[in-house]
This record gives C-alpha cells, sequence and structure tokens, in this order.
C-alpha cells in the first residue's frame, strides 16, 4: 500500500506506476515475468482539485497545511442551498495524523453569503497591525470577488452533531436568553475557529471563550479562516486542562458572589503568553475539541488526559447547575470507546451518544443536572433550539433536528 499527499497532487496515474514499478517488481516471489505490466489499484478521496494554500510547521503541533480544494461529488444538502455555485471547500490539515482533518470551512463570494460576512472582513481589513502580517493573503482579501470562509455552515458532520446536543438544555437556553442574560461557553481547541465562529454570528446569547495551547493555530485561523474576536469571543492561549482547573477553583471561590450573565471577562490572547487565567462564573456548555498527538492512547481525538477521571470531576464541578460536557471522540476501537464511555457514567448523571453515520467520531454529551430531557421529548427540543439560533439556512435547522432524533440515552 503507498499512500499520498499533497505534495503528488500533480502527479498522473500513469507517473506514479513508472515510478513504483522497478520496486514492486523487486518483492515478486518468482522471476519476472517477461516485464508483465505490474497492476495497480487506485482508491481516491474524492477530490477533484486541490490547491496548497499555505504551509506552516508548529513547534507543537508540527507540519500543519492549509487548502482549497473541490469535490468531485458534495454532499446533497449544499447542492439544495447552493445549486447553481461551482463549492470550493478549504480544510486545515494537520499532517502529524495521517487521515484526519481538524477543520473544512466552505468558501463563497461575498455576493453569495450573508451581510455579516462581508460585515466581518470590513472590520478584518480595518486592523492595520493585522493586516499587514500576512500581506499576501490580505492583500487578495481586498479584492471584492476574493472567495472567503463563509461562517453560516458548518461543513463538518461532527460540528453540527456537537451542536443538535444543545437540544438536551435547549428549555435552559432559552430561559437565559429570555431574561437578556447571556450563557457562558468554552470550546478547548480552537482548529480554525469554525465551531466559535458559527456560534457567534448564530446564537449571538452566547459568549464564547476558546482555549488553544498553540499560538499558531490561532494567526492561521486569522488569515486564512476568517476568524476575529470581540467581547462576546475571546480566545486564551493556555492549555485547555490548566483553563478549566482554574475556572473550577475561581468558581468555587466565588460562588457566594453575583454572577452577571450578560458579562465575560477575559485577559487579551496576545499578551497572555500562557498565563491567561478564566474567569470565574460556572460554565454552562463546556466543548472538547482538541486532537491527539499520541496515537498510541487509541485515540485521534481528544488527547487522553482530557478523558481521565480526575479531569471529568474537575469539569463536572467546574458546569453550571444545567451544564452541558460535550467530547467529540475519534478512535476505531470499540474497548477505548467502552473505557471512555465508562468513566463518563461514573461522573456524570446522565449521558448522550451520537453516532456519526460513515464517520469514526463519536459525540458525548454528559448532565450533572439531576432531571433531564425524555427521549419523546426531542422533537420539541429541537423546535425549541432552531428558534433560538439564527440559522441562517433552514437546511441547518433541519439537519440539527435529524440529527438529534439519532441522540441515543447511556445513562
Amino acid at each position: 500500500m503507498v499512500l499520498l499527499d499533497t505534495s503528488h497532487a500533480s502527479a498522473s496515474m500513469d507517473e506514479i506506476q513508472k515510478d513504483l514499478s522497478p520496486l514492486v517488481k523487486q518483492l515478486a516471489p518468482g522471476k519476472d515475468d517477461q516485464g508483465a505490466q505490474i497492476p495497480f489499484m487506485m482508491a481516491g478521496d474524492g477530490i477533484k482539485h486541490r490547491n496548497v494554500v499555505h504551509q506552516a510547521t508548529s513547534s507543537l503541533t508540527g507540519p500543519i497545511i492549509v487548502e482549497d480544494l473541490v469535490y468531485e461529488n458534495v454532499d446533497p444538502e449544499f447542492s439544495r442551498i447552493w445549486p447553481s455555485e461551482d463549492l470550493k471547500f478549504r480544510r486545515l490539515v494537520f499532517q502529524r495524523t495521517q487521515g484526519l482533518v481538524q477543520s473544512e470551512a466552505l468558501l463563497m463570494r461575498d455576493g453569495s453569503s450573508h451581510r455579516t460576512d462581508v460585515e466581518t472582513e470590513r472590520k478584518k481589513a480595518s486592523s492595520s497591525s493585522k493586516s499587514k502580517r500576512k500581506g499576501t493573503q490580505r492583500r487578495s482579501d481586498d479584492s471584492g470577488n476574493q472567495l472567503k470562509v463563509y461562517h453560516g455552515y458548518l461543513a463538518s458532520s461532527y460540528h453540527m452533531g456537537i451542536i443538535s446536543g444543545f437540544t438536551l438544555i435547549s428549555s435552559y437556553l432559552e430561559s437565559v436568553a429570555s431574561v437578556g442574560k447571556s450563557v457562558k461557553a468554552v470550546v478547548i481547541g480552537l482548529g480554525a475557529g469554525l465551531l466559535p465562529m458559527f456560534l457567534h454570528e448564530c446564537m449571538p446569547f452566547v459568549g464564547i471563550e476558546a482555549v488553544e495551547l498553540d499560538l499558531t493555530m490561532l494567526n492561521l485561523a486569522e488569515d486564512y479562516f476568517g476568524f476575529t474576536q470581540d467581547k462576546s469571543l475571546k480566545v486564551h492561549i493556555t492549555d485547555g486542562i490548566k483553563f478549566v482547573r482554574e475556572m473550577k477553583s475561581s468558581s468555587a471561590t466565588d460562588e457566594m458572589s453575583v454572577v452577571h450573565g450578560n458579562e465575560i471577562t477575559s485577559n487579551n490572547t496576545r499578551s497572555c503568553n500562557g498565563n491567561c487565567t478564566a474567569s470565574n462564573a460556572r460554565v454552562d456548555i463546556l466543548i472538547i475539541d482538541v486532537d491527539s498527538p499520541d496515537s498510541s492512547s487509541g485515540m485521534t481525538c481528544p488527547a487522553a488526559d482530557f478523558v481521565e477521571g480526575s479531569f471529568l470531576l474537575t469539569v463536572k464541578d467546574a458546569l453550571s447547575e444545567q451544564g452541558l460536557f460535550i467530547v467529540n471522540l475519534v478512535s476505531r476501537s470499540q474497548a477505548t470507546k467502552d473505557m471512555v464511555i465508562s468513566r463518563m457514567k461514573m461522573v456524570f448523571n446522565h449521558l448522550f451518544c451520537l453516532q456519526l453515520e460513515e464517520d469514526v467520531n463519536l459525540v458525548l454529551f454528559g448532565l450533572s443536572s439531576e432531571s433531564c430531557i425524555k427521549d419523546n421529548s426531542f422533537p420539541e427540543a429541537a423546535v425549541q433550539l432552531g428558534k433560538l439560533v439564527k440559522f441562517q439556512h433552514l437546511e441547518i435547522s433541519q439537519s440539527i433536528m435529524d440529527a438529534a432524533k439519532k441522540i441515543r440515552c447511556l445513562k
């Protein structure tokens, strides 16, 4: 078996066979059969065109690739929303994890996307300090015809699965939003910033704090995926486990103080240098969406430390009374999945899961509340969530409802 990476994108099948045939013939058990052609079987990845936009190397993450691509066939849902578009996607790929696409976004022109995308880009263009940092990329962004990342849609199915889990606390979300307060969400693992940006645009009543260990990731998110920060969306460059522990300690210390639901305070990302501290309010939604640098753990996502029993207990203490804990678990080992599920059952009062079709992603949802949603209430809860979230396309709302129907109770 020979695996080809992005550096082989321009090579034809004939060229590949010509290069490999002499090597393969050396492995033949018998004599060369008068120069007979060595048969090759090729399994494609469904990509019609690929263009490497940027390559970077981080001391923490290793080689990273940003690439634009066009698929041979796109999901029918995309075709329904944009029937006349020749759709292009932008991906963030960690080379240390073979076959794992860290983030994937839809690229759209200004005229095809929602108006808030244009406003976001104008805000970015007004920041001279950021625009100078990647001159070539910024100059291309200034063009009104240039494709830009569209934050009104999530291309990754597991991101949609994560949001479908919000139906488990949709009544609580509605009660907080109805009185003008803010739901506090923490996302461990920024990646390209697609999930935080989607939540920021579609759920304005949610204050989001993203935690990322690698500053390079924030730079890439801003330069190539349209990520921006404001008073409702902040990034901390620090260790995720340390952040949650400090958040738990802070909330315990200030347990008797009044928490202002519509105010989130945090340090500026670029001045943190790994010493960021969490704000003291308990968190309503905590999402773990990080990859694992150690394949020996049996998990591609998350790193093993994020599903250790001691950390899960810390998470439970950091959550609000109606808080929701979400883990994106990627593993091909059923034994590993069972181990993580067993640990979460020991900590959380209620546990739910969503197995994504044709995917190794298993999204787990932990609740620490005494009571929880009943199985027959999911459709109603999904409708309730749909009214809260400002989806830019009705198809997204339907996808969330469809995913919510597949959530099953484990405890």
